[in-house]
This record gives structure tokens, sequence and C-alpha cells, in this order.
């Protein structure tokens, strides 16, 4: 009887364990900023994008970090309006702002290369 029963529990195992995936999360470290002395690690997992009808846009979260110690979590809205600059707004600046995207921003990179979009800069700014 017990065997059966360990039989049919190492049956149900072998049948089940393949269907069980395990998600992996990393922060990918992407800019130090000099003046904060801070380094921006971007959280993999959170990075959407899309494309809606005033145009392109994407999501990505990152860690803060001084002194290996965590200031900060941040959210950045990246998007892009027909054939204006790319702007941004995020979770830590004041409602209703937004701001252009000033290059270099290894944020900004980082998200257009996740989404495979292009973009060019001009005068300090990206577009595409």
């Amino acid at each position: 009887m017990i065997s059966k029963i360990l039989v049919t529990i190492m049956l149900l195992g072998s049948i089940l364990f393949p269907l069980v995936s395990t998600v992996y999360a990393t922060d990918v470290w992407v800019a130090h900023e000099s003046s904060e002395n801070t380094d921006i690690y971007i959280m993999d997992d959170t990075f959407s994008c899309g494309v809606s009808k005033t145009g392109k846009w994407f999501d990505i979260s990152g860690k803060i970090v001084r002194n290996g110690k965590l200031k900060e979590v941040k959210t950045w809205h990246f998007s892009k309006y027909q054939g204006n600059m790319w702007r941004y707004y995020s979770n830590t600046m004041q409602r209703g702002h937004d701001a252009v995207v000033g290059a270099p921003n290894r944020v900004f990179e980082y998200g257009m290369r996740q989404a495979n979009w292009s973009y060019e800069i001009g005068n300090r700014f990206y577009y595409y």
C-alpha cells in the first residue's frame, strides 16, 4: 500500500515538475551619476512598452543606490508623440510635469534596447 502511494507521488511529481517554471529577476547596472554619487540599477522585470494612437511609450523601474544602500526606487515613463522629442516623467516628479530626455540617458537607452527600437540624438535630445 505504501509503495503504491510512493509510486503515485513520484509519478505525479515527474509529470508536474516540468510545468513549474522559475522566473528570475535581475537588477542591471546602467549608470553612475557623479553629481549625486549614485548608481542606477534597472529591475529588468519591470519593463513594459507599447504603441498607442499618440506614439511609442515604455515604463521601467530602477533602484537608486548610494554607497551600497538603497536610496529610492524610481519609475520612469518615457513617451514619444509624433515628430517631437522623447519625453519622460517619474514617480519622483511633481504630478502633471514631464521633461525632455537629454542625452546621454542610460536608463532611456536601456529601455530602447529592450524594446528593440532605434533612436537618433540631435542637439543633445533623443528622436526617432
